[in-house]
């Protein structure tokens, strides 16, 4: 892109109807449009004035994982800057990041790279950006052993129904967080709404996911 940017996806070269094309699995292990995982997710490509966006419409929870460890020349200490479009129709009543049903409507990942162990296995440091049911906006939490940073960018019902830009920047916010510098090239972006804790609905849709400079 002309301003150094890197365009992580926005889902026009897609198929309406379908799962897009350069995503995975949590776990990377095949595709999200692999026949035997398709059927798993409750993801589709939709078209709204000429413009494709990835929509969710469920209650189970699955991942979707856009690896970026092999974007060649892909340096975040220079692109620091995480943008993204969401829109929530609807949130999982009582959802709660913290204590309560861990459901949202819509929430973004970087991971970064394998942490600490937990729970007897490797968690992956990730920061998860959330739109929450129920928690204030602003609020900040650690999980999995402080291997998993949440920070809720937006909350409730007040601004749903309408496609809202986010920019945070993430080299800041893993310094902060994690106490340290984080790698220049992350593993992957995730995507995740649900609503199977409080056995409810989530819809949500996503766009224009981008790394940008710092201004």
């Amino acid at each position: 892109m002309p301003d150094g940017s890197w365009l992580v996806e926005d889902f026009e070269q897609d198929t309406v109807g379908q799962l897009p094309l350069r995503w995975y699995n949590r776990d990377v292990e095949r595709k999200a449009n692999h026949p035997e995982e398709a059927k798993l997710f409750d993801y589709t490509i939709e078209e709204e004035n000429g413009n494709k966006y990835l929509h969710y419409e469920d209650t189970n929870a699955r991942h979707l994982n856009i690896p970026l460890l092999k974007r060649e020349g892909l340096n975040i200490r220079e692109t620091p800057i995480l943008s993204w479009k969401w829109r929530v129709d609807k949130i999982p009543e009582g959802g709660n990041e913290d204590k309560g049903p861990n459901d949202v409507a819509a929430s973004i990942y970087v991971v970064f790279d394998m942490g600490r162990v937990a729970l007897f296995k490797k968690v992956p440091k990730s920061i998860r950006y959330t739109w929450s049911s129920t928690l204030p906006k602003g609020t900040e939490l650690s999980k999995f052993f402080g291997n998993q940073k949440i920070i809720v960018v937006e909350s409730g019902e007040d601004e749903m129904g309408k496609w809202i830009r986010f920019e945070r920047n993430i080299v800041e916010d893993y310094k902060r967080m994690f106490g340290d510098k984080p790698p220049k090239r992350p593993m992957a972006i995730l995507i995740l709404s649900d609503a199977d804790k409080t056995k409810s609905t989530a819809v949500a849709g996503y766009d224009d996911i981008m790394l940008k400079p710092a201004k």
